[in-house]
Formats: structure tokens, sequence, C-alpha cells
């Protein structure tokens, strides 16, 4: 009996904790819906990803995935987001048939319309926006066709249709499509759909990425203490087990002996689709480009902040920071030196991640002297 009984939440437990339903959205999920191959391949790329549960807390996050959520948005958590987009971060936004409601009052926000009126094929860039060219074709399931204000920028078209857009908001950047197909567990390892998440990476002004699965129904929870252990698939798989355990102590009325070690329950994984995107990333050879866009883009920030000519060389261009007295000037020089040298190889993700974190630390440091000065000139 107690074999059985053991047996029977062993199956429980995986059939909990790993949702396989094709129409789960979450992160959490491996069926076709899900976004947890897009979850694990960014872990495995030494980006520092999470998932919101709980409570809706921003805190801590420079980029936010909104994947068809499921559970509507209230009026303080779209300020939340449109704070967290004017403060420089960004925001990502898939939605399909089943989302649209739910993230309508975050779309509204944003002055975006959405329409039903786009069948399953291909979308192709509607301008050049990865730097690297990667981004050639990426396939759709159908579903939405974006318009919105003059400062939503098409990136994928689909005939007449636009699939995705951009939309700048304040200090940050708003990225949205109206199909949920390329950033799916189905649908990221097809055509250029990883190349596509990770051109929008790119462009972010840090890396920390979280997954919003607050609107996918774990707000309702307890995140912390006991009550979020005995609120999940764990906390119902051990009572359960104590459950099986007093019944068989009842019926037997003898102690237990040494427990036998049992085989670890098979719990599907998204492996397959991250050797999938491993062999994807594999097909380009112009990643030296991203490390020179990345200096180029170093140089015009620092430009704007003492005026030292963005166009010289990268020597002339230090020696004028450092004949100008500028404190960060050895630090600009050593960013510099290494995108030269990333530029003329073919550096790998984690290169030319941590070359962007290193970018974007010296231009907010440079942001934070500017605007310091402003304050004293005051």
């Amino acid at each position: 009996m107690l074999i059985a009984g053991l047996a029977v939440i062993a199956v429980l437990t995986v059939a909990i904790t790993t949702p396989s339903n094709d129409a789960d959205p979450s992160s959490r999920a491996v069926g076709k819906l899900g976004t947890l191959a897009a979850y694990t391949w960014l872990q495995r790329l030494g980006l520092p990803v999470s998932r919101l549960g709980g409570t809706f807390d921003l805190t801590g996050v420079d980029v936010l995935v909104e994947y068809d959520p499921s559970v509507p948005f209230t009026a303080p958590e779209v300020d939340s987001v449109m704070q967290h987009v004017q403060r420089g971060g960004d925001v990502m936004i898939a939605v399909g048939p089943e989302g649209a409601a739910a993230a309508a009052p975050l779309l509204q926000r944003l002055g975006l319309l959405v329409s039903a009126d786009r069948g399953p094929g291909n979308a192709v860039p509607a301008q050049p926006f990865d730097v690297a060219q990667r981004v050639h074709d990426v396939p759709t399931a159908g579903g939405f066709s974006l318009s919105g204000p003059v400062a939503f920028v098409p990136l994928l078209v689909q005939g007449s249709a636009v699939v995705a857009g951009a939309e700048r908001v304040g200090g940050g950047r708003a990225t949205v499509l109206g199909d949920t197909a390329p950033l799916s567990n189905d649908g990221l390892r097809h055509g250029d759909s990883a190349f596509f998440l990770l051109s929008v990476l790119e462009r972010a002004r840090g890396g920390r990425v979280a997954f919003d699965e607050f609107h996918h129904g774990e707000g309702a929870q307890a995140s912390t203490g006991a009550a979020a252990i005995f609120n999940g698939p764990v906390g119902l798989a051990a009572v359960l087990a104590a459950l099986v355990v007093v019944a068989f102590l009842a019926l037997n009325g003898r102690r237990l002996g040494r427990p036998a070690t049992a085989a670890a329950a098979a719990v599907p994984s998204a492996g397959a689709y991250v050797a999938a995107m491993g062999r994807l990333l594999a097909r380009s050879r112009r990643r030296g480009a991203i490390a020179a866009r990345y200096g180029d883009e170093l140089k015009r920030a620092v430009q704007a902040v003492t005026g030292v000519d963005a166009h010289l060389d990268d020597t002339a261009f230090v020696a004028a920071l450092r004949a100008a007295g500028h404190e960060r000037s050895d630090d600009v020089d050593a960013v510099l030196a290494r995108a030269c040298g990333l530029s003329h190889g073919d550096p790998d993700e984690r290169a030319l991640l941590r070359l962007a974190r290193d970018v974007d630390a010296l231009e907010r440091a440079g942001a934070d002297v500017e605007r310091r000065s402003a304050e004293l000139r005051a």
C-alpha cells in the first residue's frame, strides 16, 4: 500500500509541477504555447532571468516580458509598467487572441490599436533593425495587426499587416508583437524567431530579464513563508505523502524501516529547444559588427557630455578625453579597446552581453555627471 501510495504521489507531483497544457502561456510550461524554452535559453546565455509572482514588483528589472496575460491589468499595474519604461527600462509585449483582453489596458496606454485580421504566415523585417542582419524570416501563427502613434515604428510585417513594432517611451522602449508564436516553445526554434528575441534584448539598457507570471494567475498566492509552500505543488505533494504514511502506519501497526532509494521522476525539459537555439546561433558569422556598434554608441554618449568629437578614432578620442580631464577616461579606453578587439573576431553572446553591460554602465555614469552639473548650474 505504501509503495502504491508513493507512486501515485510521484505521478501527481510530476503532473502538477510541470505544466504540459499546450494552451498554458506560462514560462514554467513545456507545452507549445509556453515560454519555458525562451526562459531556459536566456539563462544558458548568462542573462539573469527571473519570474514575477506573488506581487507585481518591477524593482531590479531591466526587461519585462509580458506574454499573453490571462489576468487583466489594473490601472496601478499599468502605471508601474509605464514608469518602469519611462525610467529607461524595456517591456516586450506579445499578445494573441487569448491574451488581448487582459493586455488591453496596457496597449491602450501605449496608444496601440489591434485588429484580428491576420492569418498564419511569415513576417519579414519592415526596415533594418538587427545590426548583425540575422532576422530575415519569422513564422507567425496568425493574430493581430498593430497600428499606433507616429512614435510606433514597425519592425516586422506580414504583407501589409504590422506584426511587431517598437515605441520609445521616455528613456525606455516598448516592443509589441501581435503574435505569440515567435516567443513560444513551439515557435522559438523556427525561422529567425530566436534571433528576433536576441536583437530586442541587445537594444535593452540592461540584462535583467523578468517573465511576468503575476498576470498568469500567480499573484493570488502567497509568495513567502509557509503559505507559499503549501499553496504550491510541493506543499500539496507533502500533504499527500504525509496522509499516505499515516494511513500505512495505522493499518499495519508497525514502524517504517529505511526507505528504499527511488529513482527521480522524469520531468519533461526544454533541452531540445535549447539545443536547437544553439544550432541557430551557430549560423551567425557577423557578430563582430555588433561589438563595433557598441563602441560607436559609447563614443556618441561621451560626446554628448564632454563635447569630444565621436568621429575621432579610438586613440585620438581617448587622448582628447584625457586632455579634457575626464574622470572616466581610463574606463572608456578599456571598453573601446575591448570593443575593437571583439569587432575583428567572432565573439560569442556572453562576450557581447558583457560588453553591452559595461557600455551601459559608462553611459549611465556620464548621465549622472551631466545631471549633477545641471543641478549645480541651476
